[in-house]
């Protein structure tokens, strides 16, 4: 099936930047200086974090993003995992309709958040820092199971696939790029007097692109959590996009 992956196409656009820590840090032995990490996140960087929700064993920031016609949407913006941190910096939404979110130097961002969490946990080395683009392409009314499978050399394969999850491994240079490809699709209810009338489908294709350093060391460098990103930058969506459209 002749489907061309496009920018023009992208309807939700989240990035992730995720961090590897050893020791790992807890909610309830870190509490008071996690606690205050969070609250200086919210006062120095208000597009991104803003409400600080904690318990025994969770800790995470969450920020209301307002959206065209008054409406909000509230994501966590920053959580700790078991691994580490997560910061999360949306792009563009899907909400009604592709929504873009205006927040300007992520990278910097997120650079200036880890210099600040490493400075506060001294002990904590950086094994690892990722980058994961979850991104989701509009395939219209086009049924995406069919995009996807369109792809299989087997006649088979691609008339009894009613649904897929594609993981690829695809290492470059001295990076992790890992890519998950899964068809997706929207499906809205309108209510016509006391009916409920579903509309048709919209369907779309997720990918989710996982860029990180393959080379784990003692603690990463500011030059090399600057090769990842840069790495990741020059890969999504251009290059990621030649990938899918097969045009090597």
């Amino acid at each position: 099936m002749n489907y061309q992956f496009a920018k023009e196409n992208i309807t939700q656009h989240i990035i992730k930047y995720g961090v590897h820590v050893q020791p790992g840090l807890s909610p309830r032995q870190d509490k008071a200086k996690l606690q205050d990490y969070c609250n200086w996140l919210i006062e120095g960087f208000p597009l991104v974090f803003e409400t600080l929700l904690a318990g025994p064993n969770q800790l995470r920031v969450q920020k209301s993003f307002l959206l065209a016609n008054n409406k909000r949407a509230e994501l966590p913006t920053f959580m700790l995992t078991a691994r580490g941190p997560v910061f999360t910096m949306p792009q563009r939404l899907f909400i009604d309709e592709p929504q873009d979110l205006h927040i300007p130097e992520r990278d910097k961002i997120f650079r200036k958040a880890l210099d600040e969490l490493k400075s506060r946990f001294v002990e904590q080395r950086v094994m690892r820092v990722g980058v994961v683009h979850e991104i989701v392409f509009d395939t219209g009314t086009v049924d995406s199971v069919e995009i996807v499978s369109s792809s299989f050399k087997n006649d088979v394969w691609r008339e009894r696939a009613k649904n897929l999850r594609i993981l690829l491994e695809t290492p470059q240079e001295d990076k992790n790029v890992n890519l998950e490809i899964k068809p997706t699709y929207l499906k809205r209810a309108a209510r016509g007097g006391t009916e409920v009338v579903t509309e048709n489908k919209r369907f779309g294709i997720i990918v989710n692109v996982d860029i990180n350093n393959r080379q784990v060391r003692d603690d990463l460098s500011r030059a090399d959590i600057s090769d990842v990103l840069a790495f990741a930058n020059d890969y999504v969506p251009e290059e990621l996009i030649r990938f899918l459209n097969n045009e090597y």
